[in-house]
């Protein structure tokens, strides 16, 4: 029977919404295959508080810290039984979902039969992989945020993509014999945006104001994908590389993604950039409160609520990373974004 121990690392984390997302995609791959449910199973949700890679990976390898975290949403840490019991509640909440709410539905101008013919191309390039094609007997996962996404530097630690050459690794996987590492917020980002009906192949113009992990990772998918980086200057610029266009605005903005959270009107042109995005996305997300429907039409609004870049990125994770062997189970963004609001709706019923 194969194990998973999970985490969040980074500073802060009590706030993350990532531990709930990973229960919610288990519970639904279970329930599109039963026999999973003895296969594979979640051992243990933790939150790890910290400003360095070595703690992260010591707790993968402990599977504990001397402190637990409490858990924002529950005000108890994972593992206490208030957490145990109002989690258990949301991933029931969330279980009957399955269908994408239409408020969120994807606007993707894709075909099908091109969609398909991706797929298919992701799962060949992942069978090609030094990755474990099977969850193994005892796996360690964990989602790095910040500030540890550009402090990994191992040559213990084997990377499937170019995390570590651009400095922004926000993906760890343990396998018992091994470390893997990569960076999937940038393909989270070209995924939202597709389901946003932007078509990056055709040469979108995405505008990026921050330089941190995140910020790279998605100039380097988004030009990756045909896309064009304009880089706005903020508090952490955007390092130099070949994923910049420019620096100035060009009269077309498809979208402008705002990753250090700065105030606007502060920012030289930044303003100007925003208001004639065609789609607007603020990276940081914060509590949000009401009924599923209430949060589901607040998500369908722009500016986009980060839940979409953070949810995005946690199937990618799973689709190249954790667990690419059951992709074709997983669910869209769309639905997972549907499950996520009526899960969060039942914690902040129950955690008052």
């Amino acid at each position: 029977m194969a194990g998973v121990r999970y985490a969040i690392a980074g500073s802060p984390v009590e706030h993350s919404l990532s531990p709930l997302l990973l229960a919610i995609v288990h519970d639904h791959l279970v329930s599109m295959k039963p026999s999973l449910s003895a296969d594979f199973k979640l051992d243990k949700l933790d939150l790890v508080e910290t400003k360095s890679i070595e703690d992260a990976l010591a707790w993968g390898y402990a599977g504990s810290m001397p402190n637990s975290l409490s858990w924002k949403l529950t005000g108890a840490p994972f593992g206490k039984y208030r957490t145990t019991a109002i989690l258990e509640k949301a991933i029931e909440a969330s279980r009957p979902v399955q269908d994408c709410s239409p408020l969120i539905e994807s606007k993707t101008n894709k075909s099908l039969e091109l969609q398909i013919q991706e797929i298919s191309h992701k799962m060949e390039s992942m069978s090609n992989s030094k990755l474990p094609k099977t969850v193994l007997r005892e796996e360690v996962w964990i989602n790095l945020t910040s500030p540890l996404k550009h402090t990994l530097v191992s040559n213990a630690v084997n990377s499937i993509d170019n995390s570590m050459k651009i400095q922004s690794v926000n993906c760890l996987r343990w396998d018992g014999q091994g470390w893997f590492c990569g960076t999937f917020d940038g393909l989270g980002v070209v995924s939202v945006a597709e389901h946003l009906g932007i078509d990056v192949a055709e040469g979108a113009v995405l505008a990026v104001l921050g330089g941190g992990g995140a910020a790279r990772s998605t100039a380097f998918e988004w030009s990756n994908y045909g896309g064009a980086v304009i880089a706005v200057e903020g508090r952490r610029p955007l390092p130099s590389g070949n994923w910049i266009d420019g620096n100035e605005y060009t009269g077309k903005i498809d979208l402008f993604i705002n990753f250090d959270d700065d105030e606007m009107d502060e920012i030289e042109g930044a303003s100007k950039i925003q208001d004639v995005a065609k789609v607007v996305i603020e990276a940081p997300y914060s509590a949000m409160s009401g009924t599923a429907e209430q949060r589901i039409e607040s998500l369908a609004q722009g500016p986009f609520n980060g839940r979409w870049l953070l949810v995005a990125q946690h199937l990618e994770c799973w689709s190249n990373f954790w667990a690419p062997q059951w992709g074709d189970m997983l669910p869209s963004l769309g639905l997972l974004m549907t499950k996520l609001a009526y899960a969060e709706a039942v914690i902040e019923e129950y955690a008052k």
